[in-house]
C-alpha cells in the first residue's frame, strides 16, 4: 500500500517548473506485432487501410504504430492505442477488431499487451515541438529502494532541459501493467539518426551546464550515478523506433 501511495504521487506531483497547465494523463494500450519478411507489404497496407476506415476520426479509438529497428525484435511492429480515458480500455471496437482479425490477423501474431501511462511531471516538450519519426528509447527497470534516486534525476532533468531550452521532446512512460518490476521508458524523439547526434552535442551539454548551475557543481555526475545505482542488475537497455504516420491514426 505505501508503494501503491508513493507511484501515485510521483506520477500526480507537480513540478517546480511547470509546462503544462492542465497536462492531460496520456495512457497506452500496447504489443509487439511480429510479421514474417514476406507479408511485410500486405501487412503494411492493413494496417494503413483499417486504421484509415476505424482509427481516424474523431469518435474512433486512437492507435499508432512503429518499426522496431534494434533489439530482439527488430523489423517486428509496436502498436499503441492511446487515450486520455482508461474507461476506452474497456471499450470493445467490435466492427473495427472484425476488420483487423479478417485482413490482418492471419498476417502477424500479437506478442503480449502492456498498460504505460505518461509521468507528466517528468515528461518534456519544447514550445516549438514538431513531430518526429525518429525514437531513441530507454528502458529502465529500477529497484524498490531505489525509487527516490531514480525520480529525483529524471525531476532535474526535467528542469534542466526545460531552463536550457532542450530543442527535443521527452515523453517518459511508466508501465502500469504487464511488465516485471518498476520499468519505465525515456523516449527521445528526433529526426533520424542525424537528429539524434546533433541533440547529443551542444543541446545535452548545455542542458548539463544547466543541470549543474541549478542543483550545484558535479550534481549532474552525482545524481546520473545514483540513478544508475538505484536499477535491477541489466536494468538499462536502449531500442530504436520508427514512426509510422501512415499505419497511424490522424491528428
Amino acid at each position: 500500500m505505501k508503494k501503491l501511495l508513493l507511484l501515485l504521487a510521483v506520477l500526480t506531483i507537480t513540478p517546480s517548473v511547470a509546462q503544462e497547465s492542465t497536462p492531460q494523463q496520456w495512457l497506452f494500450r500496447a504489443r509487439v506485432l511480429q510479421v514474417n519478411q514476406s507479408d511485410i507489404s500486405a501487412f503494411e497496407k492493413a494496417v494503413a487501410k483499417k486504421t484509415e476506415m476505424y482509427n481516424s476520426k474523431e469518435d474512433q479509438p486512437r492507435w499508432v504504430t512503429f518499426r522496431i529497428l534494434s533489439g530482439p525484435q527488430a523489423n517486428n511492429y509496436l502498436r499503441m492505442q492511446l487515450t486520455t480515458d482508461v474507461s476506452d480500455f474497456d471499450n470493445e471496437d467490435i466492427k473495427g477488431n472484425a476488420y483487423w482479425e479478417k485482413t490482418v490477423g492471419p498476417l502477424h501474431t500479437s506478442l503480449g499487451n502492456r498498460y504505460w501511462a505518461r509521468n507528466n511531471w517528468s515528461s518534456y516538450v519544447p514550445e516549438d515541438s514538431q513531430p518526429q519519426s525518429h525514437r531513441r528509447i530507454i528502458y529502465y527497470n529500477y529497484k524498490d529502494s531505489g525509487e527516490q534516486d531514480f525520480w529525483r534525476f529524471r525531476g532535474r532533468v526535467k528542469r534542466a532541459m526545460t531552463e536550457s531550452g532542450y530543442p527535443s521532446r521527452v515523453s517518459v512512460l511508466v508501465c502500469n501493467s504487464g511488465c516485471n518490476g518498476n520499468v519505465v521508458q525515456v523516449r527521445f524523439h528526433h529526426d533520424g539518426f542525424v537528429g539524434q547526434s546533433s541533440d547529443y552535442g551542444e543541446p545535452l551539454q548545455n542542458m548539463i551546464a544547466k543541470y549543474n548551475e541549478i542543483f550545484g557543481d558535479e550534481s549532474y555526475a552525482q545524481d546520473s550515478a545514483k540513478m544508475a545505482e538505484s536499477l535491477e542488475e541489466n536494468g538499462r537497455s536502449i531500442r530504436h523506433h520508427e514512426y509510422l504516420p501512415e499505419l497511424s491514426s490522424s491528428w
